[in-house]
């Protein structure tokens, strides 16, 4: 089943593959594409405009920013946890380190897997920040805020004042 803006549509699967996608389904919505289109975004653009390669140290930004959006399209499309999806990207950067050293005209490089690994390292911390914001958030107490010793009062928006003179002419 895929979702999409709250409405499904069913789609007809082999049964062996229909199991594992009722238990997990497929959520197509904004917030977790998003990251995907980023990533495929900045991948051509890399690719289209520094084709020729990029020298010290803008090629490790370049790893940097490739494998926060990478890392942060696994999580958010594949709905899995953070610590595989962090896994699962620094072995995506291993293994393609690994494989550069056999083409020509590539090297591998401990640095690019250095900056790899930091464009991950920056979105696991963001996202478990914002994890623990969240968390504390639903744990504190709700403040009580006292306006009447600032001196403020309430403003009413255009609804309130549109149905609160839509009452008085009944």
């Amino acid at each position: 089943m895929i979702v999409f803006r709250n409405k499904a549509i069913s789609v007809k699967l082999p049964s062996f593959i229909q199991k594992r996608v009722d238990q997990h389904y497929l959520d197509i919505s904004l917030t977790r594409i998003l990251p995907l289109v980023s990533l495929l975004t900045f991948g051509v653009l890399v690719g289209l405009v520094f084709n020729t390669g990029l020298d010290h140290p803008y090629d490790k930004l370049v790893h940097v920013g490739f494998f926060a959006l990478l890392t942060l399209s696994i999580h958010t499309l594949f709905c899995c946890r953070l610590r595989i999806s962090a896994l699962v990207s620094f072995a995506l950067g291993l293994g393609g380190e690994a494989i550069q050293g056999f083409l020509p005209h590539h090297h591998s490089s401990l640095d690019d897997a250095l900056a790899n690994a930091i464009g991950i390292a920056l979105v696991v911390a963001a996202i478990a920040l914002k994890r623990s914001e969240l968390r504390q958030a639903m744990v504190s107490e709700p403040v009580e805020l006292e306006f009447d010793q600032f001196d403020l009062q309430p403003v009413k928006s255009r609804v309130q004042s549109s149905d609160s003179e839509g009452d008085s002419d009944k």
